[in-house]
């Protein structure tokens, strides 16, 4: 199960390790939830996607991944059309909560600067500075901090408050053995501009606003860097505590126009959806025969969305309403529907946006659920019914599971660990796996991928012993795993073991990472996934390195190769990708290709404005996982082609060095990069110098002669 991953601005550890089924029985006379239609919304070019939040338009923001999976960017769809947003210079940025009916737009994003300290406080695992954004008429702008390095724009109303997280300057004591250094502060910015720093529960240094509605009411929580947080209100300026449901935590996430709060409430042995409303948290329960529940969304016809869990934390999205709640896959007549997995948002007509998921694999696609025409859900604003609970089964949480919820729940679940509050630290050795699902690209049969990393970590307080570590599932076969672990990790320490995929027939290829040891859950568990295809593709990822603006590159020359035993039919060879136009294709390929056969494909580069440029090579033919991709990437900079080099060094008539052309150390029509300055020398005197900015010299009687590289516009 993969999901949502958000920032943990604290290191934030999960301790749950019971759960109770809470059986919702509803009273009085319910409204009948209608049928849905779905949308899928997809990805951005990769193998993962997600929305988010959802607004009265039925605009939808999330973020999902590039092609091959190693950048996530946050989108924007609307009317039929997804926009990547991009970044504020680094790999990675995020929209998580709803945009308002201007369609501004909040989240946060890596920037191309590294954390001084080291933190990674957007959760990318990049440790680089994280900025909040505001993104409005297509530009992203980055919101300021209260001092610090870094901060998030969580959700913004419709009068362009934004409410979020911000770090100051002042260190955390509480941080101590966390990833955080200095303290982080609940924020509100005045559209988009003004920094105010809200204030915090009486006795917490640190906190997070996590949603505000249009009356500029805001929910989130307070604490310090270990110790349990309050969940609290403001409203006017002041602070509130909003309680617990019974001995549970409750962690808001949403809050509507009536004030009405969801979120999840939690304990050692619990995870459960709540609906706050007039000073009191009710639980919502789960649907039959799950264990966990969290609700994510909640609209002003008060309907409530959300995910309800098994034991293994396998999920299916439900809506909640008129004290009843119902999986949304049961609503939606088409049987071709995917299956949907996670709901996190709801707006106004009862439109869903989530995330679908290939059953057995981690690939997800993003989706909005439309409510059938003549079908819209009424929902009622009217305070819960009172709710039976079923007999309590108790379940043990292997570390496997507390893994999928801190992925699933990422910022979404700021409960600070190790806990000093009601839940106790448990000694003994913990072994933790990160990540907890390797997706490998679409790999040719009898082919290797390259290498996925796996961390094993010992969280715990005592020595962990390894007893084996091996490929298990279905497709063992297809995966191999190498490792330096050895036999045991003290507590604190971790090592990497490596997994490749050379996949042995077509079509999507599972199996498991298993690491048996003597930690609570064992064997602990990596979901692997690939598929593998009779179309070939050499190289799989093509880089035009930096070429100046309006000049085309040399081309690159990609292979296809159909290494199956039948006809490959090839239907369309295209650029597709967020700057598809800046690179262009030729190819010999035809429509089919015999077995063994192969083609190429011709590959240029032309940037049309500065900065990393990306597309996607994409052949559409009847194998497995097509659409193929190769990955494309170039840097535009301002520059211009060589036309030749010059030797200016001192005349030397006995070794010949002249002013003088050398075409072969700077040729005509190669790249130029601005500043362009090489030391060159007199050629067939050695020994050169050549770095890749093509700069090279020659060394004559201990005495260096260069020149410079001629260039044009």
């Amino acid at each position: 199960m993969k999901s949502r991953t958000l920032v943990d601005v604290t290191t934030i550890s999960l301790l749950v390790v019971l759960a109770i089924p809470v059986r919702l029985a509803s009273q009085g006379q319910n409204q009948q939830p209608g049928h849905y239609t779905v949308a899928d919304i997809g990805t951005l070019g990769g193998t993962f996607g997600e929305a988010n939040a959802v607004n009265n338009k039925g605009w939808v923001v999330g973020d999902a991944t590039l092609p091959g999976d190693i950048a996530r960017h946050a989108f924007l769809w609307r009317k039929g059309v997804t926009k990547d947003l991009g970044t504020l210079g680094g790999p990675n940025s995020i929209a998580l909560y709803p945009l308002n009916e201007r369609g501004d737009i909040t989240g946060f994003s890596d920037s191309s600067t590294p954390d001084h300290l080291s933190e990674d406080f957007c959760g990318f695992g990049t440790n680089l500075t994280c900025l909040p954004f505001l993104w409005q008429h297509g530009v992203m702008t980055p919101l300021p901090t209260l001092g610090g390095n870094n901060g998030q724009a969580l959700e913004v109303n419709n009068r362009g408050q934004v409410v979020g997280v911000a770090e100051n300057t002042t260190p955390d004591p509480t941080c101590v053995d966390t990833a955080q250094v200095v303290q982080f502060k609940p924020v509100i910015w005045q559209k988009g501009e003004i920094i105010h720093e809200l204030p915090t529960f009486p006795g917490d240094p640190d906190g997070f606003a996590i949603a505000i509605n249009d009356k500029g009411q805001a929910v989130g929580q307070t604490g310090d860097c270990r110790s349990s947080f309050h969940a609290v209100l403001w409203d006017n300026g002041t602070v509130s505590d909003l309680g617990n449901l019974g001995e549970l935590q409750l962690a808001p996430q949403d809050i509507n126009n009536q004030a009405q709060v969801v979120g999840y409430a939690l304990s050692p042995s619990t995870l459960v959806a709540f609906l706050w409303e007039n000073g009191v948290a009710t639980s919502l329960g789960t649907l039959p025969p799950d264990v966990f529940s969290l609700a994510l969304g909640i609209n002003d016809k008060g309907q409530i969305v959300g995910d309800s869990c098994d034991e293994f934390f396998d999920c299916r999205a439900f809506l909640w309403q008129d004290g009843t709640m119902t999986e949304l896959n049961s609503l939606v007549n088409d049987p071709n529907a995917p299956f949907l997995e996670n709901a996190n948002s709801i707006n106004a007509r009862g439109q869903i946006a989530g995330k679908t998921t290939v059953q057995g694999t981690p690939i997800a696609h993003a989706f909005l659920a439309t409510p059938s025409p003549g079908e819209v859900n009424s929902g009622r604003n009217t305070p819960a019914a009172r709710r039976q609970t079923s007999e309590r089964r108790k379940v043990i949480l292997s570390e496997d599971i507390r893994n999928m919820l801190r992925q699933r729940l990422g910022p979404r679940y700021h409960i600070p660990g190790p806990v000093t509050g009601t839940a106790a630290v448990i000694s003994g050795p913990t072994a933790t796996l990160s990540p907890i699902s390797l997706i490998f690209s679409t790999q040719a049969i009898g082919t290797t991928s390259a290498g996925k990393t796996v961390t094993l970590k010992n969280t715990g307080t005592a020595s962990l012993t390894i007893t084996g570590i091996s490929i298990i599932g279905t497709n063992a076969a297809d995966f191999s795993q190498a490792t330096i672990c050895g036999t045991s990790l003290a507590a604190g320490a971790s090592c990497k073991i490596s997994v490749k995929f050379k996949p042995t027939a077509s079509g999507t290829r599972t199996a498991a990472l298993s690491i048996r040891d003597n930690a609570s859950g064992s064997p602990q568990k990596v979901t692997l996934s690939g598929i593998g295809t009779t179309a070939k593709l050499s190289p799989t990822s093509l880089s035009f390195g930096s070429i100046g603006l309006g000049t085309t590159s040399l081309p690159k020359t990609v292979n296809l190769k159909n290494v199956g035993t039948t006809t490959l039919t090839i239907t369309g060879i295209a650029i597709t990708g967020t700057n598809a136009g800046d690179f262009a294709q030729t190819h010999t390929c035809g429509s089919s290709l015999a077995a063994g056969a192969n083609c190429s494909i011709s590959i240029r580069f032309t940037p049309a404005v500065l900065g990393t440029r990306t597309a996607a090579l994409s052949i559409t033919d009847n194998a497995a996982g097509s659409p193929q991709k190769v990955a494309l990437s170039g840097m535009g900079v301002n520059g211009g082609t060589l036309t030749g080099y010059c030797v200016h060094g001192q005349f030397v008539p006995l070794l010949g060095c002249r002013i003088t052309s050398d075409p072969s150390q700077c040729p005509p029509g190669a790249l130029a990069i601005n500043p362009v300055v090489l030391e060159c020398g007199s050629p067939g005197q050695g020994p050169f110098y050549v770095d890749d900015a093509r700069s090279c010299r020659v060394l004559i009687n201990g005495h260096f002669f260069g020149g410079a590289c001629q260039r044009t516009p």
